[in-house]
């Protein structure tokens, strides 16, 4: 939602253009209670992907160690020649699914930017201060351009990683 749209939504029926104070609170508390919610599903959603990740680095692990078993066979050709294949094969399928782990990493970075965001909104929706709608917004500008200018450093990290650029 735009900051207009926030302003006309704050701001509509009622007579003022001012909401009573217990209305506000009661808005900002069910605000907060909403991401409390969104913030538990962000934390058991990465606690449920680290789990993952790590089985599937202990299964790169395997996989690495059988290639390097592979690799070191000693065999007469024909023989020598198909497992060298498969062997260059495995290690394909790995260098691949390390890119898709390190896309893992980078996501859980962004992840974790967004809960910093979430928790700096809970923190400033339950700390009893009585705002305006113009202080609100204002603080709601702050944490989108925190969020935005650590994403971008995000960005321009890997992109120095990478030596390009990644469009979504």
């Amino acid at each position: 939602m735009g900051h207009a749209m926030a302003r006309e939504a704050i701001t509509a029926g009622t007579t003022q253009g001012e909401l009573r104070i217990g209305e506000m609170r009661a808005v900002i508390e069910e605000f907060a209670r909403v991401l409390d919610a969104f913030g538990s599903e962000l934390d058991a959603s990465v606690k449920d992907a680290d789990r993952e990740c790590a089985a599937i680095g202990r299964a790169f692990d395997e996989l690495g160690a059988a290639k390097r078993e592979l690799d070191a066979m000693e065999c007469p050709q024909p023989l020598r020649g198909l497992l060298q294949q498969h062997s260059a094969r495995i290690g394909n399928s790995l260098d691949a699914a390390v890119t898709a782990m390190q896309y893992q990493d980078r996501l859980t970075q962004r992840v974790g930017h967004i809960r910093v965001g979430l928790h700096r909104l809970q923190t400033l929706l339950r700390d009893g201060t009585d705002r305006g709608a113009g202080q609100w917004l204002e603080l709601l500008r702050h944490v989108e351009e925190s969020n935005q200018s650590e994403q971008a450093r995000l960005t321009a990290a890997e992109c120095a990683a990478n030596g390009s650029v990644e469009l979504f």
